[in-house]
């Protein structure tokens, strides 16, 4: 057990929610994205912020890392202040979890450096307080693969209850997102309220058949599967050039795609053996003809979620 330890660094993974037919239920985590957060104790209870890779709001009672870790240490009675350095290594509003990665490290470095033993589970009420804070809801689609890792159906947040789902090793992720910051409160908001009997029952079955082909690795389940009748003929019309990105996407041999969260980024699953740079050229081309700046992520599936580094 770690002894009189005065700062901790987390690196804690982007993450795609809103899964296809999976609002607000489905998200996974993915790799070589998210935040690095080091926390340091003070000698005072004041909370200084440092961002570095994006302008974030300084104030504590603003940002969703400080939110969170006053909710958890309130939780504890923990009384101490903190220095918290977050850096960023993708943008807010990019549809990747920026709010559930800030608020997911601060609680999770605070429970590895006041050594409260409190499971990666009992650290998601904590992140969803500052969730709620960047979104205006506690959707925990975001915040518990970034906890846990891989995919995650959700369940209930409060209390948190839920269950991940096994998915086949090869495969891949291609992340693209054009230049075109989107609030997740402004997407929710364009939303409607109510939906027919007939979409929801149509949402439900492919629900199923993605968590079902996902699980045995059947492409062609999930590619039949992939679609969201709720949120994506809505948020769609918020990124520029989505249709012919979709039409490229998957004339090029992807199993599906979707939008990210709630916009701009877009995924699409592929085989971990095929090629992507004619995908990518084709793609850049039709943003540049537009002049946004359009950027890509291959990844494959986080497994672990939120970590400590050195």
């Amino acid at each position: 057990m770690r002894k009189n330890i005065n700062s901790v660094k987390v690196f804690s993974p982007a993450s795609v929610a809103n899964v296809g037919p999976g609002f607000d239920i489905l998200g996974f985590a993915i790799n070589n994205i998210g935040d690095t957060i080091t926390l340091t104790k003070r000698n005072d209870e004041s909370y200084v912020m440092e961002a570095i890779g994006a302008e974030l709001p300084l104030n504590p009672e603003q940002n969703v890392a400080t939110v969170a870790l006053k909710s958890f240490c309130m939780h504890v009675g923990h009384k101490g202040g903190f220095d918290i350095k977050i850096e960023k290594n993708f943008t807010p509003g990019s549809g990747l979890g920026s709010s559930a990665s800030s608020a997911v490290g601060a609680v999770y470095a605070a429970n590895e450096l006041l050594e409260s033993g409190f499971s990666r589970e009992e650290l998601i009420t904590f992140a969803l307080d500052g969730e709620a804070l960047a979104s205006g809801n506690r959707h925990g689609d975001n915040v518990v693969p970034c906890m846990l890792g891989g995919f995650v159906g959700v369940k209930n947040c409060d209390p948190y209850e839920g269950f991940q789902v096994s998915f086949p090793d090869d495969l891949n992720v291609l992340i693209v997102f054009p230049d075109v910051p989107i609030k997740t409160s402004e997407a929710r908001a364009i939303l409607p309220q109510t939906v027919t009997l007939k979409d929801g029952i149509k949402q439900a079955a492919n629900m199923a058949g993605l968590i079902k082909g996902l699980m045995d690795g059947d492409y062609s389940l999930i590619k039949a599967s992939l679609q969201d009748v709720f949120a994506q003929p809505h948020r769609k019309k918020m990124i520029p050039q989505y249709d012919r990105v979709e039409d490229i996407i998957m004339k090029n041999g992807a199993i599906g795609f979707n939008i990210s969260g709630s916009g701009p980024a877009m995924f699409a699953f592929f085989n971990k053996n095929q090629g992507l740079t004619e995908v990518k050229r084709q793609i850049e081309s039709v943003y540049n003809a537009e002049q946004i700046h359009v950027q890509f992520l291959e990844s494959t599936i986080n497994k672990n979620g939120v970590t400590v580094v050195q």
